[in-house]
C-alpha cells in the first residue's frame, strides 16, 4: 500500500513538473508524437488488412463461381455422354423399321421394341410429328404433297423418325408436308 501511495505522489509531482516547465525530462511530448506515428501506422495497417480481406472475398467468390461452372459442365457432359453413341445407332433402327414394313415377323417387332426401350432409358425420345404443324426446329421437309384432308403446313407423312435427348435435337424428323 505504501508503494501505491509513493507511485501516486511521484506521478502527481511529474504531472506538476510537466505543467510547470517544458524541460522536465519526462518526454511527454515525444510520447504524444509517438502515439501519432503509431496511429498513422495502425491506420495504414488497417487499410492494408481491409484490402487483403476484400481481395480474399473476391477470390473466394471467383472460386465458388468456378466450382459452380465446373459442376454444370460436368453434369452437362454426363447428360450428353451417350449422345454420339446413340446417334450412330439410329441408322440401324431405321433399317429395322424398313425391314418391319416388308416383313411380318414378331421377332423383328420385339427387337425394335427392345431398341426403343433402350433409347427411352437413355433419355432419348422420338419427335412427335403425326398431325402436327411443321416445326423447323425439330423437323426437316423432304417433300410437299397434295393432301385434301390436311391443312397446309401440316405433316402429311413421316419419312424418317427424329430424336431428341434432353430437349436437344439429335436428328430432325424428315417429313412431307401438305400444300
Amino acid at each position: 500500500m505504501t508503494k501505491d501511495i509513493n507511485n501516486d505522489e511521484q506521478n502527481l509531482k511529474q504531472d506538476e513538473c510537466c505543467n510547470n516547465c517544458q524541460d522536465c525530462g519526462c518526454k511527454k511530448d515525444e510520447i504524444k508524437s509517438q502515439d501519432n506515428i503509431d496511429n498513422n501506422e495502425a491506420d495504414e495497417l488497417k487499410k492494408k488488412a481491409d484490402e487483403y480481406l476484400n481481395n480474399w472475398k473476391r477470390e473466394r467468390a471467383d472460386f465458388v463461381n468456378y466450382k459452380k461452372d465446373e459442376l454444370e459442365r460436368t453434369l452437362s457432359l454426363i447428360k450428353h455422354s451417350s449422345e454420339k453413341f446413340v446417334v450412330n445407332l439410329l441408322p440401324i433402327l431405321d433399317n429395322l423399321y424398313l425391314a418391319q414394313k416388308h416383313l411380318s415377323d414378331n421377332g423383328l417387332s420385339q427387337v425394335i421394341k427392345q431398341f426403343e426401350e433402350f433409347l427411352k432409358k437413355e433419355g432419348i425420345e422420338p419427335i412427335e410429328t403425326d398431325g402436327k404443324m411443321f416445326d423447323p426446329n425439330v423437323m426437316e421437309v423432304v417433300a410437299e404433297i397434295e393432301d385434301e384432308g390436311k391443312e397446309s403446313g401440316t405433316v402429311a407423312e413421316e419419312m424418317q423418325k427424329g430424336y431428341k435427348l434432353n430437349e436437344k435435337v439429335l436428328r430432325p424428323a424428315k417429313v412431307s408436308i401438305a400444300k
